[in-house]
């Protein structure tokens, strides 16, 4: 009866061996199939899965366009007004249009930090007190105009 127990046992644990040598022979044969596929893609496919720009060209654009925000309201500061220039309201959308498209494509890409680092449009809007009043004003005055003007 020992002997029958230890042959079973013996058999079992070859077979178990065996079992994971295959395991092991498979999973390596995956990779180096995985490793040929990933070599044979075309460049077009390859291009199409990489980001455009890296994070910190778009981090870069997106602080310029902050950094015109900033600017005007430190003239807004020194030279208060009752109202924004065309200029100024072009520059303010402008700015505005390429902040929300960077912060976008850096969430696109999955390099979204969050706060401190990484502001939305609301939260750099906020910052921006008196530029940000001025900018309501002209909204609130061409609805105004648009309202009279269709009645």
């Amino acid at each position: 009866m020992d002997t029958a127990l230890t042959v079973v046992i013996i058999l079992l644990t070859l077979l178990l061996v065996l079992i994971l040598l295959l395991y092991f022979f498979t999973q390596q044969g995956f990779k180096e199939v995985v490793a040929r596929m990933g070599n044979t893609a075309t460049p077009a496919a390859q291009a199409a899965a990489e980001p455009k720009r890296n994070a910190d060209a778009v981090r870069r654009e997106r602080s310029v366009a902050h950094d015109q925000l900033v600017l005007m309201e430190a003239d807004l500061s020194i030279n208060p007004r009752e109202a924004l220039t065309p200029e100024d309201i072009e520059s303010f959308e402008g700015s505005r249009k390429s902040i929300k498209i960077c912060n976008a494509e850096l969430k696109k890409m999955g390099q979204w930090m969050g706060l401190p680092f990484d502001l939305e449009w609301v939260e750099i809007q906020q910052r921006q007190p008196q530029l940000n009043d001025l900018y309501r004003k002209f909204v609130e005055s061409t609805l105004e105009k648009a309202e009279q003007g269709g009645s």
